[in-house]
């Protein structure tokens, strides 16, 4: 039998004789207008939904899709999501992980508890939460609110459905049949799914990040006034051990087993040479493409095993060094030069010179990257850190792991065969260097143990150089003393240093001659004269530190003059080649040299050409080596007579003498070094008709990012860092630092911590994060530094890299108190500043 239908709805009702719809209440008959609704009849389902009054129950799924849980989770997502920013600018400093694909974003710190949306448009679950301490009880609050709001509409709910009910017991069955949309509309709630989104998208502790390194390293106040107990010393280190083996497993990790050879020597370093081995073990597991990994922990070992004098052991660990040193790779990069300075230096002190030796020289290089390698390796191994008077940005060295290795021989108490190995360069100036900064880390660690820094303790080296060498050895050491405030000991190296050079002339500029002498001309070799040049302008700086102006300026004009001894001045030079383009000029060179052909004289200007090219080059490399001499002069007391000299060299009647020095960059580093004094920065000015040649895009960044650090804004120095493309990334690395390491000197960890945050460069954050680390243990801020590493703020290799830094420190600071008086143990502490 057919049921009756709702013309309206299209409900079947039982009721044969019912004169309206009990579903919808519209008139059963056609014809009737009780209660019709106001839209067609060809769309039902909104009409119900129009229909005016109390709720009425729907019995069609799809007529509930304002409902629907998922459209409203769409609607909430994308209604009030807070975009991550690519880069830290002021006030959006927070740094914010996303969970999904790891990209990292920036945002206030207000973000916390609130949605977000990631900055990698090709994410697959861009918005997700950033949960803070009280997300837990906000939701428990919530779900009260929920369930209290749901239970309060029952009673209403039960008055509308007994209202409109008309047959009981079979209007009961069919409508408790239908889903109820109050149903469809509850979001669906598994635990299991709920809890374990819940937990991936908690960060470390479930806390926001903060800094705790403010405030001159107090520790901020806590709300709850829970204050946790201090941990000790072996705590902290055994916490960051568990730490470091445990990041290591992350697949986050920049690099597994770089991860797991900072564990290696974090677990060597603490004296848990088990452990260490165990990790080593883990290298290969990981990847066995980088075998000599295992080098960087086993020389660890290999130190202690050293001073325990394990024989045994020692042999060992000897032979593994050796044999995996043939797995290092030709241009392995920063790896390769870190290795090749701390093994040398652990051969050497094994006895192994003459491998140390083949290491180096196969290895060594004459680069940026080079150098900033020997910085880092000398402040790891030393455990001296003040990047901010090591790093010369100016300078760099000739055989930057040579120098290195000495260092780091001293640092292990071999002053003596460090002396030895120094001496083993076979360059003059690669000699030099290395002896040079021997003699000063020997001097300044007596100046720390309360010894007199007296020439005998260098005395020694003097067997090892030359006599120019030396002056410019005990030049150099008489600025170190000054600059230590030993003024009296300080002239006493530089009187010596100043005899070295009494019976060597004083070179003379070259001079261009006659065609024939062009003709036949040898330039001189250059690195003497350059080795001579460096040592005037050591003693002029150092008599200029001391307050000696006269005899700063006859050294100076010394070392201008070994400059201009190397090739002829670049006005000179083109004056030969327009005379060379003469009509007559076939005919002159015919008579000077005696020819009685035209093959032979055509072959003479040929040549000639060619000679005057070769000293056109040799012309530039004179003006760049002269503008670099001068502006090393210019950032000490001696920027006046640099400015005089340039001067004169600009209107010098000789030719010979005539370097266009005003059109370099020479005036806006002068100006730059002396912004206090007004009269000379106003003579430059005058001169120049305020047109001052642009500085040094290196220069110009030093400029920038001081003046921002200097005026507390480290975030954005570190930007301007970042967008400094054309500039070699491992000279921009020595830049920060030195930055960094100025920071930490004023005691101003918050702005450090900043700083290292904004860098772009993961692996210039990784050798930061290493030096902050080892400064905190040394200076009694662990704790602080601890929550830093723990806030999530960073990549675990980061964060494995801060806490090997906690642990060398912690080793260096347990070791302090335990030391012997300075008097009976000479070679105690670390080699220091360069």
């Amino acid at each position: 039998m057919d049921l009756p239908t709702c013309p309206s709805c299209g409900a079947s009702v039982l009721d044969e004789d019912a004169a309206e719809c009990p579903f919808c209440g519209a008139s059963m008959t056609a014809k009737s207008t009780a209660k019709k609704p106001a839209a067609s009849s060809k769309q039902p389902a909104k009409t119900g939904a129009a229909t005016s009054g109390p709720s009425v129950t729907r019995n069609r799924r799809e007529t509930v899709s304002d409902d629907d849980p998922f459209e409203l989770e769409r609607q909430k997502q994308t209604s009030k999501v807070i975009p991550l920013q690519r880069k830290p600018v002021k006030g959006k400093m927070f740094r914010v992980v996303c969970p999904m694909c790891d990209t990292p974003g920036f945002a206030s710190q207000k973000v916390v508890g609130k949605e977000v949306k990631c900055r990698n448009p090709e994410c697959l679950a861009p918005v997700f939460l950033v949960p803070d301490t009280d997300a837990a009880e906000r939701k428990i609050t919530e779900e009260k609110k929920t369930d209290t709001n749901q239970k309060s509409k029952l009673p209403l709910i039960g008055v509308i459905v007994a209202s409109v009910v008309v047959i009981g017991g079979v209007y009961f069955y069919f409508t408790t049949s239908v889903p109820d949309g109050s149903d469809l509309a509850k979001p669906f709630k598994i635990p299991a799914i709920s809890e374990q989104s819940q937990k991936s998208f908690m960060l470390d502790k479930d806390k926001p990040t903060i800094n705790p390194l403010a405030n001159n390293g107090q520790p901020p106040q806590n709300k709850n006034n829970n204050q946790k107990k201090p941990l000790s010393p072996e705590e902290v280190q055994k916490s960051a051990l568990e730490s470091m083996v445990e990041l290591s497993r992350y697949r986050e990790n920049r690099s597994k087993p770089f991860s797991r050879r900072l564990a290696a020597e974090a677990y060597a370093i603490s004296g848990d040479l088990a452990g260490s081995r165990e990790q080593i073990g883990r290298i290969d597991a990981v990847d066995q493409n980088l075998p000599f990994y295992k080098i960087f922990p086993l020389i660890e070992i290999g130190w202690i095993q050293l001073k325990e004098k394990d024989t045994a052991g020692l042999k060992k660990t000897l032979d593994e060094t050796v044999e995996l040193s043939k797995k290092i790779p030709d241009f392995g990069g920063r790896d390769t030069l870190d290795l090749v300075s701390r093994l040398a230096a652990f051969w050497v002190a094994a006895g192994n010179e003459d491998a140390a030796e083949e290491l180096t020289r196969k290895y060594q290089a004459e680069n940026s990257l080079a150098q900033l390698s020997a910085y880092l390796q000398i402040a790891h191994e030393t455990n001296q850190y003040d990047f901010e008077s090591m790093i010369d940005l100016h300078r760099r060295w000739n055989a930057p792991q040579a120098v290195a290795t000495t260092l780091i021989l001293i640092s292990h108490n071999y002053d003596e065969a460090a002396l030895n190995w120094a001496a083993l360069a076979p360059e003059a100036m690669d000699r030099t260097e290395a002896v040079t900064q021997w003699s000063l880390a020997v001097l300044e660690q007596a100046v720390k143990q309360n010894k007199n820094p007296g020439i005998d303790l260098i005395q020694p080296a003097e067997m090892k150089l030359s006599a120019t060498g030396n002056a410019l050895m005990y030049a150099r050491c008489a600025r170190e003393l000054a600059t230590l405030k030993k003024s009296e000991q300080a002239k006493v190296f530089l009187t010596k240093s100043k005899s070295f050079l009494e019976n060597v002339p004083v070179p003379a500029p070259m001079k261009l001659g006659s065609l024939k002498q062009i003709y036949t001309m040898k330039l001189p070799a250059s690195a003497p004269l350059e080795l001579t040049s460096q040592a005037y302008v050591q003693i002029a700086c150092a008599e200029a530190e001391l307050g000696e102006q006269a005899e700063a300026n006859r050294f100076l004009k010394n070392a201008i003059q070994a400059i201009q001894a190397t090739a002829p001045s670049l006005a000179a030079v083109q004056s030969k080649q327009n005379e060379s383009s003469n009509f007559n000029f076939k005919e002159q060179i015919k008579d000077d040299l005696n020819l009685n052909s035209t093959d032979r004289i055509n072959r003479a200007i040929k040549d000639y050409r060619d000679q005057l090219k070769t000293l056109k080059s040799a012309a530039e490399n004179r003006s760049t080596l002269l503008i670099s001499l001068l502006s090393q002069a210019a950032k000490t007391k001696l920027s006046a007579s640099v400015w005089n000299f340039a001067q004169e060299s600009q209107q010098a009647a000789d030719i010979s003498l005539k370097d266009t020095l005003l059109d370099s960059s020479l005036p806006a580093t002068i100006l730059d070094s002396n912004q206090k004094n007004t009269d000379l920065t106003a003579q430059i000015k005058k001169a120049l008709n305020n047109k001052i040649p642009p500085m040094k895009k290196e220069d110009l960044l030093v400029q920038q990012t001081l003046f921002l650090i200097k005026n507390g804004k480290p975030e954005q120095a570190a930007h301007e860092i970042n967008q400094s493309d054309d500039l070699q990334k491992a000279w921009k690395g020595q830049l920060s630092l030195k930055l960094l390491s100025g920071l930490i000197n004023e005691s101003k960890f918050e702005q450090a911590i900043q700083f290292v945050t904004a860098i772009k460069d993961q692996v210039l954050r990784e050798d930061m994060l290493n030096s902050i680390g080892s400064i905190a243990a040394t200076q009694n801020k662990v704790a602080e530094f601890s929550t830093v590493l723990e806030s999530n703020g960073y990549t675990p290799t980061e964060r494995i890299s801060g806490y090997l830094g906690l642990v060398s420190g912690l080793q260096i600071a347990k070791a302090r108190p335990a030391s012997p008086e300075p008097t009976q143990q000479p070679a105690q502490q670390p080699a220091g500043k360069l």
